[in-house]
């Protein structure tokens, strides 16, 4: 495996740049399956509603996505399964992108991030089902019971892409409120096929409130980077090369157009 991960530290601060961490994602998974290089990718956003391809199956989705509007919350879908997750400058979303994927099954690589994770913040980051959370999955992480991180995968290429939602700082409960009155408004009458989350608000938090610090976005950034730095040198300037280059502004281009495509179907749902 080569020793040396590219470094891409991203804020979305505008409406228009929402889809880019997608639309990069998918040209990082190219580059990462044919440089055999990893890349470690942080995004932050303003206050967003992610969703995911099932949740455009809710019976009254325009009902709920009106919801987040009367809320200022800007929201899209993404172009992967699951379900909505809330965005905003107290969350970190953490993407570890690595190579040689039929060397690393489904469940290492998420223990891979688990680990990450733990050395990070806390020995007593668990993981397993939060059911009453929203986006719930097999491989949450929690503390006491309590979910901070979501983790989920992209495989294409020979490259695995291991993403982790994590919420650092700010108001969990605010978030989770809009999540549920988001579901109960769009899940109404109810999805049979389909069991979209039942939230409770009390069932997630922030890390700075379960490990009692003054965390800040920076130094959880810091945190995940000197546990990279015991297994990588870290390149803090070469992505922007290979940002330019021919084969990652086409991968970067069809995923922007295949997103584009899927959040031009949910504007139709509003009009």
């Amino acid at each position: 495996m080569n020793n040396t991960i590219l470094l891409y530290d991203q804020q979305i601060q505008k409406d228009e740049e929402m889809l880019n961490p997608f639309a990069d994602t998918g040209a990082i998974l190219r580059f990462v399956s044919e440089s055999k290089m990893p890349v470690a990718h942080f995004w932050t956003t303003p206050p967003t509603v992610i969703l995911g391809l099932q949740d455009q199956r809710l019976s009254n989705l325009q009902g709920g996505l009106k919801s987040l509007a009367d809320k200022d919350y800007i929201y899209y879908v993404r172009n992967s399964g699951g379900l909505g997750v809330v965005t905003d400058d107290g969350i970190l979303n953490f993407t570890l992108f690595l190579p040689d994927k039929n060397n690393i099954t489904i469940d290492q690589a998420y223990e891979e991030m688990h680990k990450i994770m733990q050395q990070a913040f806390s020995d007593d980051i668990a993981t397993g089902t939060i059911e009453r959370s929203y986006c719930p999955g097999t491989y949450d992480l929690s503390i006491n019971g309590k979910k901070i991180a979501g983790i989920s995968q992209r495989r294409s290429g020979d490259g695995v892409a291991i993403m982790a939602y994590i919420s650092i700082t700010g108001n969990q409960k605010k978030r989770s409120q809009l999540m549920k009155d988001f579901y109960e408004i769009s899940d109404y009458p109810v999805n049979e096929k389909i069991g979209f989350p039942k939230i409770d608000i009390h069932c997630m938090e922030g890390l700075d409130i379960l490990l009692d610090q003054d965390l800040t976005i920076d130094m959880a950034k810091k945190n995940i980077l000197d546990t990279i730095e015991q297994t990588y040198t870290i390149d803090r300037s070469q992505f922007n090369i290979v940002q330019k280059s021919a084969p990652y502004l086409d991968a970067y281009q069809q995923t922007m157009e295949d997103l584009i495509y899927k959040n031009n179907k949910l504007a139709e749902v509003n009009e």
